[in-house]
């Protein structure tokens, strides 16, 4: 009976370490864009996007990317964000304020692996 409840303990405590270790800052968005917009298979890592510094950026203008003011789930994309044109919209979206905002030392041009950090 020990062996079973220190096998158990044991268990939950590897759940709750791996859950932890999972966990997403409170002040970031995970954005998994093969989930939300149906792209398969995911050929680069996720999007771990943090929302606050673009809310400061555009001074709390909801609809500079949402479809409402108020701000919600949608955003506004040119062009369709589905299947396999999923990636240019999606890159459409992003790269309109990145590629024209500058940022002091930085190197310009895109690298995938600055903003694709997520586990696959």
């Amino acid at each position: 009976m020990k062996k079973v409840i220190l096998l158990t303990m044991a268990a939950l405590f590897a759940f709750a370490a791996l859950a932890y270790a999972q966990t997403v800052p409170a002040d970031k968005l995970q954005i998994k864009l093969n989930e939300a917009w149906n792209v398969k298979p995911q050929t680069q890592k996720g999007v771990l996007y943090n929302h606050e510094p673009h809310i400061k950026a555009l001074n709390n203008k909801c609809d500079s990317c949402h479809s409402s003011p108020q701000g919600a789930t949608k955003i506004q994309v040119q062009g369709e964000i589905k299947g396999a044109n999923a990636n240019n919209g999606a890159h459409k979206f992003c790269w309109t304020c990145h590629d024209n905002t500058p940022k002091p030392n930085k190197t310009p041009g895109k690298t995938c692996t600055k903003c694709h950090t997520l586990p696959k």
